[in-house]
């Protein structure tokens, strides 16, 4: 149920409610009088042609279009610098990856060829025992032939 605030809003509920409604008379004849009146105020009504000023929404919908127009500009702009940010991230972190592995192969080798000059004669009989049926030195021999080849040079100066 509706509460009301006012006094004035409960006389006029009390003064509508007893009120008699409106009853529109339903025979042919008023029908067709009060169509015979409308159409007779359309034919003489005048229809201007619409010039360009007069048409406001054309200029509505020009801005809205160069608007949407924008927002698309604005978001393909956002995602091209968001994947250009990523891909530049991602080519980074391989680059330092990369520079890392370099720098650990280089402290790798350092420290071989520096445990061959010290003791050459181990270092030695263990590049005379490999043969090329061991399979881990031809593993080996594949995978860095730069470290024996610096390795071979330090003995044979050495000896």
């Amino acid at each position: 149920m509706k509460t009301t605030n006012s006094m004035k809003e409960v006389l006029l509920i009390r003064k509508m409610k007893t009120e008699d409604p409106v009853e529109l008379p339903m025979d042919d004849k008023f029908f067709d009088n009060l169509h015979d009146k409308i159409m007779c105020a359309v034919e003489k009504t005048e229809v201007k042609p619409v010039t360009k000023w007069d048409k406001t929404w054309i200029f509505l919908d020009q801005k809205t279009a160069w608007r949407s127009k924008a927002r698309k500009a604005v978001k393909l702009s956002i995602a091209a610098v968001t994947m250009t940010v990523g891909v530049s991230l991602l080519s980074l972190s391989l680059n330092f990856y990369q520079q890392a592995q370099y720098v650990r192969e280089d402290l790798n080798k350092k420290s071989i060829i520096e445990a061959a000059e010290k003791n050459p004669a181990a270092w030695s009989e263990l590049m005379s025992y490999q043969s090329e049926n061991d399979f881990y030195s031809e593993v080996l021999s594949q995978k860095d032939v730069a470290t024996f080849t610096d390795v071979d040079q330090v003995l044979s100066q050495s000896l």
